[in-house]
């Protein structure tokens, strides 16, 4: 039911518009003239407003301005009633901001259509807006975790935006732990509370009133979590033992996000609804997990510095407990003087050390010793074990009473583990770079495939309801055909995007069964030709490679042993590529060689080609190469085929010429 406002002089119009409209389920307002339909509609804010252009006083085109001038009536769907037909009288009405018109004598069944379209369109548009701010928050939480180090204010403003966005009354963020005696706690890490820009990271022992989504979760509820699953109910629904705990605190709904960090439940982030009208759509728990996810990189990189910490701790401990690595050398770098904990790093004794013997770095002679007779560097040695080690190396300039360089000392410390932990930072680091970037590619490229597609059944189902019973049977098809198409193309889109989630997860299964290899292409030719519906013809070549007589094996047996799931992935994916980036009329081939040890399948095209410069990426994520034009994708197919020939133990490789063609290449072992 949508609020709809009536502004017409004529009650006779005014009583047949409201019976109409009423009759539909809205629920309407009238207004006799302009000024007074502007009170009322600032008053109601209302889904559409009609109004007549021909009123006395304020004129339908001045009420549509001002409509549109305020932002909170701007979104209002807002039809023109006219008796003018000039072409100049309706471009003023557009330049005023009507959405449509409707001309006197008004037809029934048209103003019904025309209002149906356009509260639906409204509903679209509201519903894009408000994916568009949970898209807004899940950027911003993303930048206020990368900037912040520890728990810092950025933090608590990420959970302050996860909080304000979904209309929580309280967000918690807590860690689920072992102790030192083994036993598994809660950690409240931070907390968000509505009406309270103050955020808390006291321990729950300190809070007046305790949340079962603070301190120890239902049995249950942990189960779910550590599975990866999302808790999200209203408290009237749950069962009677929790619905007490939660409903004695006054929350009617509650939301649980798992976070999850080297594949272990580290916390979760708990939300608590007071009121009654919560709501969540599915793209909206989408945004929310991938939030989710971006606190558990937070913690992964806060484990890490963590351990980093400890480990400089340890070095810090160690280098205090032991004496220093002291020498001298002259400007040649000849040794002169090694103390004992420098014998002992190397491995050898005081003669070794002196007998003619070099310092283990080349000496900064090119520097101007006067002014900087201090050097501190880094260099890297090997040991007669063969370990590698990292030094760190103090050296002074030694001198006479007449400035003349004596030679130089040195004091070194063992920094191998710092640097190797600062490697292992800087990889956690770029990891969760890339992960961020990903994550921005993929809802760059979901929000772009998914409004065409929806635009087309929208304008679709319009169209064929409105001209339900004028058009004719083909026309009705081809519109009913143009809606299929979209939601094939976003239903293929969402079988992308679920394949490789449960790549990233590891959680695609490799269930290897006895396939007929030949019997199986056939099947799959027979699949893609149906369902591209073009003139492109696949040529199935067999070849096989004789085997030696010594070999047990039967020619003409092509049984292979292949998880039928991703064999199929890989070849409906190169098969319909091919078909895709091809003329109508070109040939494809999937050529089967069947060899002693291996199975190699070749799919070859005369089609566009691939550049060259897209090679080295053919098979990251949401990759698309630059001459494709038009042509619909989301770059997700080659990376599915990637991964499914690794599961397989195989390869795959691919030459292409633009203009001419490209052939994919695909060797799985053989397991007989």
């Amino acid at each position: 039911m949508a609020k709809i406002l009536v502004i017409d002089d004529d009650i006779t119009v005014q009583l047949v518009l409201v019976h109409l409209l009423e009759r539909e389920g809205h629920q309407v307002s009238t207004a006799t003239d302009g000024q007074t339909g502007l009170e009322v509609a600032k008053q109601q804010h209302p889904d559409a407003i009609v109004c007549d252009w021909m009123m006395p006083g304020l004129d339908g085109l001045e009420v549509c301005r001002q409509v549109n001038a305020d932002p909170d009536l701007a979104t209002a769907f807002f039809i023109l009633l006219t008796a003018r037909e000039d072409v100049d009288d309706r471009v003023k009405g557009l330049d005023a901001g009507a959405d449509e018109f409707l001309s006197k004598p008004i037809e029934a069944e048209e103003l019904l259509a025309r209002m149906r379209a356009g509260l639906r369109s409204r509903r679209l548009t509201q519903q894009m807006a408000h994916t568009n701010q949970y898209l807004a928050a899940l950027v911003e939480v993303q930048n206020l975790l990368l900037a912040c180090n520890g728990h810092c204010i950025l933090y608590n403003q990420a959970i302050a935006t996860l909080g304000k966005i979904v209309g929580a009354s309280q967000v918690y963020v807590c860690r689920w732990y072992s102790d030192s005696d083994g036993s598994r706690k809660t950690l409240l890490q931070g907390e968000w509370r509505e009406n309270q820009e103050n955020l808390s990271t006291d321990p729950p022992e300190r809070d007046s009133v305790l949340s079962p989504l603070k301190t120890q979760l239902f049995p249950n509820w942990l189960e779910m979590l550590e599975q990866g699953q999302i808790i999200t109910d209203k408290v009237a629904d749950l069962p009677l033992s929790e619905q007490d705990a939660l409903a004695a605190l006054g929350i009617s709904a509650i939301l649980i996000l798992p976070l999850i960090v080297d594949a272990q439940l580290f916390g979760w982030i708990g939300f608590e609804f007071k009121h009654q009208n919560y709501s969540l759509s599915s793209s909206e728990m989408e945004i929310l997990r991938a939030a989710a996810a971006a606190f558990s990189l937070h913690f992964d990189r806060w484990l890490t510095e963590e351990e980093l910490r400890k480990s400089e701790a340890h070095y810090r401990a160690i280098v205090e407990d032991q004496t220093e690595l002291i020498c001298r050398f002259n400007p040649d770098g000849k040794l002169t003087f090694v103390n004992e904990a420098y014998c002992r790093y190397f491995g050898i004794n005081r003669a070794e050390a002196l007998n003619n013997s070099l310092v283990p770095f080349i000496p900064d002679l090119e520097r101007d010793i006067i002014q900087y007779p201090v050097m501190i560097h880094e260099s890297q040695i090997v040991l007669k074990n063969g370990k590698i080690r990292w030094l760190q190396w103090s050296d002074r300039a030694i001198f006479d009473d007449q400035k003349i360089l004596l030679g130089f000392q040195a004091v070194a410390q063992d920094i191998t583990e710092r640097k190797r932990a600062e490697e292992e930072t800087l990889k956690a680091l770029h990891k969760e770079k890339e992960l961020s970037e990903l994550r921005s590619r993929f809802v760059s490229m979901v929000s772009h495939e998914f409004r065409n597609p929806l635009t087309s059944i929208l304008s679709a189902a319009d169209l064929l309801e409105y001209y339900l019973e004028t058009a004719s049977t083909e026309k009705k098809l081809q519109y009913i055909e143009r809606i299929q198409s979209a939601s094939n193309t976003m239903n293929e889109l969402l079988e992308d995007v679920l394949v490789i989630g449960r790549h990233e997860a590891n959680k695609v299964m490799f269930n290897p069964t006895d396939i007929d290899l030949v019997e199986f292409c056939e099947k799959i030719i027979k699949e893609i030709e149906f369902s591209f519906n073009k003139t492109n013809q696949i040529i199935f070549d067999l070849k096989e490679i004789s085997l030696p007589d010594e070999n047990p094996l039967k020619l003409n047996n092509y049984i292979g042993f292949f998880d039928e799931k991703l064999l199929r992935q890989i070849l409906v994916n190169l098969l319909s590529n091919a078909i895709k980036y091809s003329p109508s009329n070109g040939l494809i081939y999937l050529e089967f060689i069947w060899k002693f040890t291996e199975v190699v399948f070749l799919i070859k095209d005369n089609g566009i080609g691939i550049p060259s410069d897209d090679l080295p990426h053919l098979f990251e994520s949401f990759h698309r190469c630059q001459n494709v034009g038009i042509i619909s994708g989301t770059g997700l197919g080659l990376t599915i085929v990637k991964r499914s020939v690794e599961m397989h133990g195989g390869h795959i490789s691919v030459e292409s010429e633009i203009g001419v063609g490209t052939t994919f290449t695909v060797t799985l072992p053989l397991q007989l």
